[in-house]
């Protein structure tokens, strides 16, 4: 049995109408049935939060461990810089191990909603993401465009603009697993050789 960890914010923690749900974990432990599924997702985290617990993921010894951090470090309040969101992500996928690590960029929030969270810096935050996997080998899901892609985006969100609608898990579920898969099927071809 392979353990697959869930390291985020509120969003992958599955908080819905106001309340932490593990409709999402559930998802991806029925995806996943002969894996052990666990996810240590904290709501309000930034990456310099996430920093401070990676040593609890890392004791799990996860075989793959999807981190999803940023929606909280796109806003304005209590601003961090790009560089040092990076930089905390290095450090995260550098502890995980970046073999093991399925990195999504920050979500698409509703800006209008959510005047703190404007497009531009979704936009940068995104791009630090992807360059960081391009730059560590990290498996990589473009959360940002794939959802603003989508022909009527408010349907994956809730009301406050932030959070995920049962239709925004369902995308998210849609892009992970093939990912998680990559992820554990590479393993097993590492083992076998």
């Amino acid at each position: 049995m392979k353990r697959i960890v869930l390291f985020g914010d509120s969003i992958m923690a599955g908080y819905h109408d106001g309340m932490i749900s593990s409709d999402f974990t559930n998802r991806i432990k029925d995806d996943f049935p002969s894996n052990k599924v666990l996810n240590l997702s904290v709501p309000g985290y930034k990456t310099s939060d996430a920093v401070t617990v990676t040593k609890k993921v890392t004791n799990l010894k996860p075989d793959v461990c999807v981190v999803m951090l940023g929606a909280n470090d796109v806003s304005t309040f209590e601003e961090v810089k790009p560089g040092k969101f990076a930089s905390n992500l290095t450090y995260i996928l550098n502890e995980v191990g970046c073999d093991k690590a399925i990195l999504v960029s920050p979500p698409y929030t509703d800006w209008h909603k959510n005047l703190r969270r404007p497009w531009t810096r979704q936009i940068q935050f995104e791009l630090v993401t992807e360059h960081l996997s391009k730059q560590l080998d990290v498996q990589y899901v473009d959360l940002l465009h794939a959802m603003a892609a989508v022909d009527n985006v408010d349907e994956l969100l809730q009301r406050d603009g932030l959070h995920f609608s049962s239709t925004g898990y369902d995308l998210l579920e849609k892009l992970l697993v093939p990912k998680i898969q990559e992820c554990l099927t590479g393993h097993d071809t590492l083992v076998s050789n």
